[in-house]
């Protein structure tokens, strides 16, 4: 990340992905910001006492590439855009710096839960049919129509607090492409910040820290968000038209 995150990230201690591991946070609530890359840094600055952040062989930025696949008509886009309680989206996150791949099935139920399972893609799991199996039992609908939606690119910075409950991912460098490679859009200025936590977790000092700067939570999906920058004109928008208006004035 730059210079103004790195600076105060420096006085965070780390934490191993083992660490992280350990409180996985599969089943969440979840709260988004929407900030400008330069507030980073006012965010973070004081808070090294209340969380630690993931560190790998000295790393603490990690790319993450993700191909989101959606039905032909846009099935998964549409049931967000139209508030559909119980919805999901469907998954390829692979992990720049590990080498991992993982296919990934993220729900949103009516209580307003986020439930994430995924599988490794692995020539193992992929010989013996478990992403079959996984889909079925996930979905338990057939997937054979799902088509390659969209390409989304970030790095990512994850704080963890000391108990943990809690779990802040820092995104930057959005970037979003169609399958075909022929459209493109960048928002180099926009930070997404996602506050992850059981319900019964005790107050947030990263929240806290948010308010007090002026920041107000916003509902934010990144298949959506790119899904509407790129083919807005051949989809309906009309719930993302605020959100997707406001990256113009953060800076898209």
């Amino acid at each position: 990340m730059n210079m103004a995150v790195g600076s105060p990230l420096a006085a965070f201690r780390g934490h191993t992905l083992a660490d992280q591991m350990a409180a996985p946070l599969m089943n969440r609530v979840d709260t988004k910001y929407l900030v400008p890359v330069r507030m980073l840094e006012p965010c973070l600055r004081g808070l090294e006492s209340n969380y630690t952040v993931l560190e790998l062989d000295g790393c603490r930025r990690f790319t993450y590439d993700t191909l989101y696949f959606d039905t032909p008509e846009r099935r998964l886009y549409l049931d967000h855009h139209n508030g559909k309680l119980n919805r999901f989206k469907l998954r390829i996150r692979h992990y720049r710096e590990t080498g991992e791949s993982f296919l990934e099935v993220k729900k949103k139920n009516n209580r307003q839960r986020t439930v994430k399972n995924r599988v490794p893609l692995t020539p193992h799991t992929c010989a013996d049919r478990q992403v079959p199996a996984f889909l079925e039992e996930q979905l338990g609908l057939p997937v054979a129509r799902m088509l390659p939606a969209l390409f989304v690119c970030y790095q990512r910075v994850t704080l963890m607090n000391r108990r943990g409950t809690e779990r802040i991912t820092l995104d930057t460098g959005l970037s979003f492409r169609s399958p075909d490679g022929e459209q493109a859009v960048n928002l180099p200025d926009v930070a997404v910040i996602e506050i992850k936590y059981h319900r019964k977790t005790p107050a947030s000092a990263f929240a806290e820290r948010l308010g007090a700067l002026g920041c107000r939570p916003v509902p934010f999906s990144k298949y959506c968000v790119g899904t509407g920058l790129l083919f807005g004109h051949q989809l309906k928008t009309n719930r993302f038209k605020p959100l997707l208006r406001s990256l113009h004035g953060i800076g898209c």
